[in-house]
């Protein structure tokens, strides 16, 4: 079933934006009586003051999940995730539409089960590029039409992914950042050390490819030239495991690195786990020039100000 309803609640701005823009779009339910857990998709709009607008939720299939998604140029919306093979062989990556009423459109299947939509991104003519957990990128059509479709020969959470402004895309894969030119041949490939995890990347000003992600308990955080020589390779130390959450181009010319760790303190009885968020700013040299421990959740994303909203939650 997909239904839509009309909301006239207000409440904080910023926590409703982060429920719509960074959380995954799932809200999972038991069935009683049978104990078979389903996803559900759910995409929820405010206006510019925080009042929402509509709800629109997509739970005709067991195997929905969203992953990712971005907004369109008519102003709709576009979610990476998952749904069934039309033959019912199982889940398949998958493009959710829906337009910018939040009424939704026919779904995009893609490839062959098991596996995943993980990340999406915008491709020229109005189309999509979307990465699969079995290391494949999708090239599809405003149509639907797949235009291409290129394997990377290795699976394990092929992630996220971006349209480089020079042209084609680059996604983060394990060890690996690859760069696909428009017709889905790839320019290249730049690895790191195999106990690195690339988890997040950018395109700088210049050209540039920023990624980063995990090593060990640490964050490391690398820039790479336009044809993929490694400019820098910096390590954030950090006395636990930590997980990196966002980088992004600040406005004083440097790259923002927001990043957590997780402690467990105390006995069995007044023990609890300690998240500790730091933000870092690096040069574009790979110096580092500032840092500082921030009281914000690992769900953030940048605002136009050159600020930043965030959401989290207690148990």
């Amino acid at each position: 079933m997909i239904y839509q309803k009309k909301l006239k609640t207000h409440i904080t701005v910023f926590l409703i934006l982060l429920l719509v823009f960074m959380t995954p779009f799932t809200a999972g339910c038991i069935e009683p009586g049978q104990g078979k857990f389903r996803m559900d998709i759910w995409i929820l709009k405010t206006d510019a003051a925080g009042a929402m607008e509509w709800l629109a939720v997509i739970d005709d299939d067991p195997n929905n999940r969203g992953e990712a998604f971005l907004q369109t140029s008519d102003g709709g919306y576009a979610i990476a995730g998952t749904g069934t093979d039309p033959r019912q062989n199982g889940p398949v990556p998958s493009i959710f539409l829906l337009d910018k009423n939040g009424n939704t459109r026919p779904d995009i299947p893609l490839g062959n089960p098991p596996d995943y939509g993980s990340s999406i991104a915008s491709a020229p003519d109005n189309g999509y590029v979307i990465t699969s957990y079995s290391g494949t990128m999708f090239r599809v059509a405003e149509n639907g039409t797949v235009l291409w479709s290129t394997p990377f020969n290795a699976g394990g959470d092929w992630g996220e992914v971006i349209r480089v402004p020079e042209g084609g895309y680059a996604v983060t894969a394990g060890n690996r950042v690859v760069r696909v030119n428009e017709n889905g041949t790839i320019a290249w490939t730049t690895g790191f050390e195999m106990d690195r995890n690339t988890t997040k990347i950018i395109a700088g000003p210049a050209g540039e490819i920023v990624t980063g992600g995990i090593d060990g308990a640490d964050v490391w955080i690398a820039r790479l030239k336009p044809d993929g020589g490694i400019l820098f390779n910096t390590t954030l130390k950090s006395i636990s495991p930590a997980s990196l959450n966002f980088i992004r181009f600040s406005p004083q010319g440097t790259y923002e690195v927001v990043y957590g760790s997780n402690a467990y303190r105390g006995d069995e009885r007044t023990g609890r786990w300690i998240s500790n968020i730091s933000k870092t700013s690096i040069t574009t040299d790979g110096s580092l020039v500032r840092n500082s421990v921030v009281n914000v959740s690992r769900i953030i994303t940048a605002t136009d100000d050159g600020g930043y909203a965030y959401v989290g939650f207690s148990d």
